[in-house]
């Protein structure tokens, strides 16, 4: 049978699928060839489909293509029929094609594809589940699949974790002070962790945490540079390989602009028919927990260089006053997106918002980046009111090195879990300012 470039007519070879690990998969897959003669080979994987289910619920295999998630997608422009491509990837079996596609994380989520399907498919569902699975793609080391897909293993991951950092951070430890009169200060906790332990351990979560992530994103921009040209199955990306260093600097800076100020997202939930209140809307709370914790970053690197860990400052000094407030900017976030989440409707009805849809649909992996993010801005806020009042309380040596670890694991989990999109969403967005910039003009 022929149809189109969908699916080539010469013979189907069956072939073992090799995971990007290096293992091979019980999941079969089927090699096919083009009608021209031509060596270049499609990789079919024809569970696909029930593999991406398992990083979100939807039913998607209720589309049947009538097009209109694409005709009210405001990402789909000229001939790119968005979301529509990517579900009959994923219906064809073409993960290499669903996950190397810019678009997958170009997508934010608004809601509109599933709040008009008539078939009631959940292709926002969808994307958002694929992005999951893709994820653990660019991952060879399996975390990612492991913290996605199953409790026991996340939490068992994270227990290791936090046993091998406590154990590192208390190696050289001074103890608890004894004295019931001593008081909680930024000094007897650097007696308690020592700060050049502090230092090493985290040096070394910061260098491991820049290899993961420059091994995933390479394998990201490799997909995306070999990405194939809508409308054909295999077929090499037809741009030519021109790098001007304008387009790629002119592409950065449109890129910066558009994620630091949420423009899309922002232009997304202004359209809604029914905006929340701003404080609660949804772009807004992203860009607290942004700025937040860029905030925090901030300041934590400033008061690293500009000053003594051992000097103690008052909370109006400028770098401290920036972790203040940068502290509360984002616990006020992750806490308003907590409650939302936990009180949203599992099954929202047919006069729910884009947003309660979008937080009715929340999986194991977002509540385990959410509760990471807030137990480090509380932990952190409790300790920094706890230097500033007069209290001696042992437990607070408690708090600090939990706050630490789980500092430490939110860093070192960053490519493998929700969090990776702070890596792979920008460089879509580049990527696809930078295809634009560099085409040649007409």
């Amino acid at each position: 049978m022929c149809c189109g470039t969908w699916q080539p007519c010469a013979p189907t070879a069956w072939s073992p699928r090799t995971s990007r690990t290096g293992t091979t998969s019980s999941t079969a897959s089927w090699t096919t060839r083009r009608k021209d003669g031509d060596d270049m080979a499609t990789r079919v994987n024809p569970r696909l489909l029930s593999e991406i289910k398992r990083y979100g619920a939807f039913d998607i295999s209720a589309c049947f293509n009538c097009g209109n998630c694409t005709a009210v997608c405001p990402l789909s422009k000229d001939n790119d029929a968005f979301p529509r491509r990517m579900i009959r990837y994923a219906q064809l079996g073409l993960d290499e094609h669903l996950i190397s596609n810019k678009e997958l994380w170009l997508c934010q989520h608004c809601g509109d594809c599933s709040e008009t399907c008539p078939r009631q498919a959940g292709p926002a569902e969808f994307m958002a589940a694929s992005r999951r699975y893709a994820i653990s793609q660019f991952d060879p080391s399996g975390l990612a699949r492991s913290l996605h897909l199953s409790t026991v293993r996340s939490l068992a991951i994270m227990g290791i974790l936090g046993v091998v950092f406590a154990g590192l951070l208390l190696w050289k430890s001074a103890g608890v002070p004894t004295d019931p009169a001593t008081q909680f200060s930024t000094a007897t906790m650097l007696d308690f962790v020592p700060f050049h332990v502090l230092h090493d351990v985290g040096i070394a979560v910061f260098v491991l945490l820049a290899v993961v992530a420059l091994l995933t994103l390479g394998n990201m921009l490799w997909m995306l540079a070999h990405a194939p040209v809508p409308g054909g199955v295999g077929q090499p990306d037809g741009t030519p390989r021109r790098f001007p260093l304008s387009a790629a600097f002119r592409a950065l800076w449109l890129t910066l602009s558009e994620v630091l100020l949420h423009r899309r997202q922002r232009d997304y939930d202004n359209e809604q028919t029914r905006p929340a209140l701003l404080p609660v809307r949804r772009w807004f709370l992203h860009l607290c927990i942004l700025a937040g914790f860029g905030g925090l970053a901030a300041a934590t690197t400033l008061d690293y260089l500009l000053k003594d860990p051992d000097l103690h400052v008052m909370p109006w000094s400028p770098i401290r006053l920036l972790g203040i407030l940068s502290g509360l900017v984002f616990t006020y976030g992750t806490s308003v997106v907590i409650i939302k989440r936990l009180f949203a409707k599992r099954q929202p009805g047919p006069k729910a918002t884009a947003s309660q849809r979008y937080y009715a649909h929340t999986v194991k992996s977002d509540w385990l980046f959410l509760w990471l993010l807030w137990l480090v801005s509380v932990t952190g806020f409790v300790l920094t009111a706890a230097i500033y009042l007069p209290v001696g309380a042992t437990w607070l040596y408690g708090v600090f090195l939990v706050h630490v670890v789980l500092a430490m694991e939110l860093l070192i989990l960053m490519p493998f879990t929700k969090f990776a999109h702070v890596i792979y969403r920008p460089v879509a967005i580049w990527y696809q300012h930078f295809r634009r910039l560099r085409a040649p003009s007409n």
